[in-house]
């Protein structure tokens, strides 16, 4: 009998540093977006490109983190 192996991270949405982004970058992104919450778009963007790359969201916090999980490639 096999059992299905999962693969772990947490995610630091607390700022756009911790999401991977650079100042430059930050400003840039703020400037595009300045008419929505900046960040909620932010955050947006790099939950679906963990989606994307089969992360599954499973929990969250009160310290800005986001719990995933996926299956372990074989």
């Amino acid at each position: 009998m096999s059992h299905t192996k999962w693969e772990y991270k947490i995610v630091d949405h607390s700022n756009s540093t911790s999401m991977g982004y650079t100042n430059p970058e930050t400003e840039d992104f703020k400037e595009l977006h300045k008419d929505n919450n900046w960040k909620l778009e932010m955050m947006n963007i790099e939950i679906n490109k963990l989606g994307e790359d089969g992360w599954e969201m499973v929990g969250i916090n009160g310290n800005n983190e986001i719990y995933f999980k996926r299956m372990q490639a074989s």
